[in-house]
């Protein structure tokens, strides 16, 4: 009787990046001319800007400055380094500090993050929505240019089904002719209008 050897295959999967690593080959080059972000291990390439996204995320950016003022920063398209394996670069991210305090290393959480969703709506509903709730993020809002919206997303809730392991526990909708508070500052609202092209 002859013994046959079976020869057992990994479960072929694809490699994850660590964000030192991601940033090793973003030095030599590796990722030139592509807008690209790190989420969960991956390397995602980011699409281009379009006019009224660009538009959005300027008004965006303004209403925030001239909200928060001093002791805030308003960063656009720039990374929030969340955990080892993840780096995206958020439209908008409302951090507490000063520019210089991010010399070094980018900052690790937002009081809000905002991104500004056209083509990239279902993705922010999404991948996005479920990494920032994974990352304690309380306070994430999708401009969604589509349907001329503000989607609001708090309340970071563990989720067994979700991708990452987390959702958020609350959604709302505010409409063009609404206004929303950002959960940091209670005592202000930003007229939706005001924040789209």
């Amino acid at each position: 009787m002859s013994t046959a050897r079976r020869h057992i295959i990994p479960e072929s999967r694809p490699y994850r990046w660590t964000r030192e690593e991601y940033y090793k080959i973003g030095e030599i080059g590796f990722f030139e001319d592509k807008r690209v972000e790190l989420i969960e291990g991956e390397v995602i390439e980011i699409g281009p800007i379009y006019g009224p996204h660009a538009t959005s995320v300027t008004l965006a950016g303004d209403v925030l400055r001239a909200i928060f003022g001093k002791g805030w920063v308003v960063r656009e398209e720039k990374p929030l380094s969340l955990g080892d394996d993840s780096d995206p670069e958020p439209d908008i991210a409302l951090v507490e500090g000063k520019a210089r305090d991010f010399k070094d290393a980018h900052p690790t959480t937002a009081a809000l993050v905002i991104e500004v969703a056209d083509s990239s709506l279902l993705y922010d509903r999404s991948r996005k929505a479920r990494l920032y709730a994974k990352s304690g993020i309380l306070d994430y809002w999708i401009l969604n240019l589509q349907d001329r919206q503000i989607e609001v997303h708090r309340r970071p809730i563990a989720d067994a089904a979700s991708e990452f392991g987390f959702s958020y526990g609350d959604k709302m909708i505010f409409k063009e002719d609404d206004s929303v508070t950002p959960i940091a500052r209670p005592d202000v609202s930003i007229a939706v209008a005001d924040l789209l092209p």
